[in-house]
């Protein structure tokens, strides 16, 4: 969790990012309880919308861009009560961004926003790209409880070890070698067991990165309204109090061969990050690999087409995917 201090713009935005239930929304959480600080929920759109429509050239091509982002599930739910022709000024993909992020803040009476989407730890170059002065929290956990936690939520994560194990890995090490190529002083690790350990140092130092004064509040968090992800695996009581042994579950609750195999996988970077590991591993077949490739597919394509029977999801999902072929058109235009 080390880092450079230096000195930091005081409206800088903030990206907490990491893989997938490593403890992003409590970080989230913690930081929405500065008197300065403010996340809306998950955006998703970033990266996609960026490579699909790039900077607006004109009133026209704004316009455009914000009328599809306003129209994504994801953002209506934070409820700005912004038109599109409010963006018809913007001549940048970044200008759009911050339009949408700083009336998220003005409402919530804060001067600094940030974004909390787990899957932007394989976009931070990206998001450095389009706010230079931005910082970045890549917050990790060990990947075992992660696979716990995954299997506790009937959504879109993996269905099995294997390929628990595997995007762990995938992901973590995203972000890492991204924070290799990142100027000084951007990107700061906070460990997740450390946080529920050591609460006040851990956010004193998260506080110090991001060039705001500590404040007592960020020891408790705060929730988005209506924001459902309390679940057993939670790191946060039903009153929003830390609860410190929310970690090591992989001890009790993990079957052994899955433990043998999780460590298979991704026991070398367990330990690099510092993780005890039980020194059992064994080979994969390949008829094993392609077996839980074809699990994971089925259970991805089921969880997907219970998802579309919501018409708010489903005209989200049509959105991204005609964004997609918009992206891959731009890509192959000279």
């Amino acid at each position: 969790m080390e880092f450079v201090p230096i000195e930091v713009s005081s409206d800088a935005p903030i990206f907490i990012v990491g893989c997938p239930r490593s403890g992003t929304t409590l970080l989230r959480d913690l930081l929405r309880s500065h008197p300065r600080l403010t996340f809306p929920d998950e955006s998703h759109f970033i990266p996609l919308f960026y490579r699909a429509y790039g900077d607006p050239r004109n009133a026209a091509e704004a316009c455009e861009l914000a009328e599809q982002i306003l129209r994504l599930r994801w953002v209506r739910l934070w409820r700005l009560g912004l038109e599109p022709a409010s963006f018809s000024d913007c001549r940048s993909f970044r200008e759009v961004l911050s339009r949408l992020y700083e009336t998220w803040a003005r409402d919530e009476n804060k001067p600094r926003w940030g974004d909390k989407t787990p899957g932007y730890v394989r976009e931070i170059p990206l998001l450095i790209k389009l706010f230079p002065g931005a910082r970045i929290l890549h917050i990790y956990r060990d990947g075992r409880d992660v696979a716990l936690s995954w299997f506790s939520h009937v959504w879109f994560g993996p269905r099995n070890m294997y390929t628990a194990a595997g995007q762990w890995r995938r992901r973590v090490n995203a972000g890492r070698g991204a924070a290799a190529t990142l100027p000084r002083g951007t990107y700061m690790e906070v460990r997740y067991e450390t946080l529920l350990e050591q609460p006040r140092e851990t956010m004193q130092q998260v506080c110090e990165f991001l060039g705001e004064p500590f404040d007592e509040a960020v020891l408790r968090p705060s929730k988005i309204e209506g924001d459902p992800r309390l679940n057993p695996f939670s790191a946060q009581n039903s009153r929003g109090e830390l609860m410190r042994n929310n970690a090591g579950k992989w001890k009790t609750r993990m079957p052994v061969r899955d433990r043998v195999l999780f460590e298979s996988i991704a026991g070398d970077l367990l330990e690099t990050l510092g993780y005890e590991t039980e020194g059992r591993t064994r080979r994969i077949s390949s008829a094993e690999r392609v077996a839980w490739h074809l699990h994971h597919l089925f259970w991805r394509r089921m969880m997907k087409l219970a998802a579309m029977s919501n018409a708010a999801y489903r005209s989200t999902h049509l959105q991204e995917k005609r964004a997609r072929a918009r992206a891959k058109r731009r890509e192959a235009t000279p």
